[in-house]
């Protein structure tokens, strides 16, 4: 008896203080496909799943590859900005309703070949007000199949294969080359010190019939050299020429054609700026004609040069931003697509611009009961810890005293 006795004390304590160590809720958010692989024209329906935890209001970014896809819903709570689309979302029953499992679901059009991902990122809010920490997976959908259909391309009399003049891969024996490699990038830029004569290129075309010539790249004088790589395709019908920029020289600062800075006034950069990165696009509204572009070189003395960026039309705008070394003969161009809208595109993204701030109030009312709910927490815990430890000792209180009558019990049997 007197073990039963321990045995249920320790499994009372053991609960209690199990209970009260449970402080922070935690999940998973994954994104699903219908399908893994597509086709272009194909669409597609992305899932956004919450597991392990339930949510009483939520706001989130996803990010897709806008070259790849088209976004073709239509849903309430969400704002539409380039490769982001943010979703806003609060129980409405003030936290009776939370949702688990599919939050919701999203439709895409294929329009490029190639490996795309979608990844999201954002808060999740319990019935409490409370941020949970969620742990965000990503997802890969593939549009194009690996094998392509040889005997319609024969029926059309094309074949795409032997007409690529791509490059798949593109490398160097040196490292320093910017912007990353792209095949639709058609110019690179790379500054070596005066002990390099020559530079090994790897450049492997997309098919491997296809004809590579690399000229330039043996006996670098100091200066300016020119890289070139031209990709014939298998049919000769097509050819793209790469081109390295190559400066040589003794003094790698003077050589600098890097920006410090790029901004522009009104607008957002996607990709946010890199110094690594040469290629950029942005949008702007119906009544802008002119950009006020901040472009400040790491070097003071460089020199910078924009051009394209007067009477902008409407639609697609190409912005180029020359950088000139203080050696006078470097140079690296900075593109930046701008887009200006219509009328009809100002009016719908007017339109889901207060649709959004209406819904980022709501989600900031949340957070703002969130925050003062978290500076509370200390004093509750503090009154929660103290009842905690009421209840231990009136229980081992309770254990002791029924452990003594029944010893006294059974010595006075005796």
């Amino acid at each position: 008896m007197k073990k039963k006795i321990l045995i249920l004390f320790i499994l009372i304590i053991n609960c209690l203080f199990a209970t009260s160590s449970y402080a922070k809720e935690t999940g998973t958010v994954y994104i699903e496909s219908n399908y893994d692989v597509v086709e272009k024209g194909d669409e597609i329906e992305i899932t956004v799943n919450l597991k392990d935890a339930t949510t009483a209001a939520l706001d989130f970014s996803l990010y897709f590859d806008n070259d790849k896809w088209d976004y073709v819903s239509k849903i309430e709570n969400t704002k539409v900005e380039n490769n982001n689309i943010v979703y806003v979302w609060y129980d409405k029953s003030g936290g009776k309703s939370p949702k688990k499992g599919e939050i919701v679901k999203f439709k895409f059009k294929a329009k490029d070949n190639g490996l795309s991902t979608f990844s999201l990122n954002g808060n999740f809010y319990n019935e409490s007000a409370q941020m949970i920490q969620i742990d965000f997976k990503e997802k890969q959908v593939k549009i194009g199949k690996e094998d392509t259909n040889s005997k319609d391309e024969e029926e059309s009399g094309t074949d795409t294969k032997e007409s690529n003049a791509n490059l798949q891969v593109l490398r160097l024996d040196v490292a320093g080359i910017t912007p990353l490699f792209d095949n639709n990038v058609y110019e690179y830029y790379l500054t070596v010190p005066n002990t390099v004569k020559d530079i090994e290129v790897i450049a492997i075309g997309e098919n491997s019939n296809a004809k590579i010539d690399v000229t330039g790249n043996k006996n670098l004088k100091e200066g300016l050299n020119n890289i070139k790589i031209l990709v014939t395709s298998e049919d000769n019908k097509n050819k793209k020429t790469y081109n390295i920029k190559v400066t040589k020289t003794a003094n790698l600062e003077l050589a600098n054609t890097n920006l410090e800075i790029l901004a522009i006034e009104n607008a957002l950069l996607n990709p946010p700026f890199n110094v690594d990165e040469t290629n950029y696009s942005t949008e702007v509204s119906k009544d802008t004609e002119k950009l006020n572009i901040l472009a400040i070189p790491e070097n003071e003395n460089a020199k910078v040069q924009i051009l394209g960026n007067d009477n902008l039309n409407e639609g697609d705008n190409a912005i180029t931003i020359i950088v000139t070394a203080e050696n006078g003969f470097s140079e690296k161009k900075f593109q930046i697509n701008v887009h200006r809208r219509n009328e009809e595109e100002q009016i719908k993204y007017e339109e889901e611009q207060k649709e959004q701030e209406k819904k980022l109030e709501e989600a900031y009312e949340i957070e703002k009961v969130s925050s003062e709910i978290k500076e509370n927490e200390p004093e509750e815990n503090l009154t929660n810890g103290a009842i905690w430890i009421i209840v231990v000792i009136v229980i081992i209180v309770i254990v002791c005293v029924t452990v003594f009558w029944y010893l006294k019990y059974k010595k006075n049997r005796k």
